[in-house]
């Protein structure tokens, strides 16, 4: 059985260019208390990377990273 770890930072790009800035609060919300890994999609944003890698769940301690592209 494998075991998720929690992430200690997880980063997100955009996939809206012209997307508002809100969005970050509710991508938050969502990812909070979750599990994901490298490729999910959260709102208009894509898991770019996990510490550690593979599928993590999202604590109140996690890092969130957004990239602005």
């Amino acid at each position: 059985m494998n075991k998720t770890e929690t992430a200690e930072l997880i980063s997100l790009k955009n996939t809206k260019a012209f997307a508002p800035p809100f969005h970050t609060h509710i991508a938050r919300k969502k990812l909070l208390n979750n599990t994901w890994q490298k490729g999910d999609k959260v709102i208009i944003y894509e898991i770019i990377d996990t510490v550690p890698d593979g599928r993590v769940i999202v604590t109140e301690d996690t890092i969130i990273q957004f990239d602005r592209e």
